[in-house]
């Protein structure tokens, strides 16, 4: 389903406690229409406070490994293995502001038994 959160569009999806990252990656794309068989091309970040980020390695389980701090999310493209880490930014960037976010932002809506993120 789609909702206004803040001004900012965003998905959401269901994920259970025996999803791990693709499984959830693959759901966010299915949910913006893109194929899901492109998952490992992306990762899953949390954003949280501060500026700071998550990222998911694949074996993460999403639903037990996030942060109850925030409930902002996004996809973004893998860097490949051999490409230098970006330096970084010279203050924390403002909240609600998308780092090279190729999807909307995404949301977490619950936390209940299964919590819905996107």
């Amino acid at each position: 389903s789609m909702a206004l959160h803040n001004g900012s569009l965003y998905k959401s999806i269901l994920v259970t406690s025996q999803d791990k990252a693709p499984a959830v990656i693959a759901k966010v794309l299915e949910k913006h229409g893109q194929d899901r068989g492109q998952a490992p091309q992306y990762e899953l970040v949390q954003l949280l406070p501060d500026g700071r980020e998550l990222a998911f390695p694949p074996l993460a389980n999403v639903f037990y490994a996030m942060n109850g701090s925030s409930l902002d999310f996004m996809l973004r493209p893998k860097r490949p293995l051999d490409s230098p880490l970006p330096p970084p930014p010279p203050a924390p960037a403002p909240r609600g502001v998308e780092l090279s976010a190729t999807f909307p932002k995404i949301k977490a809506t619950g936390r209940k038994i299964a919590r819905a993120l996107f």
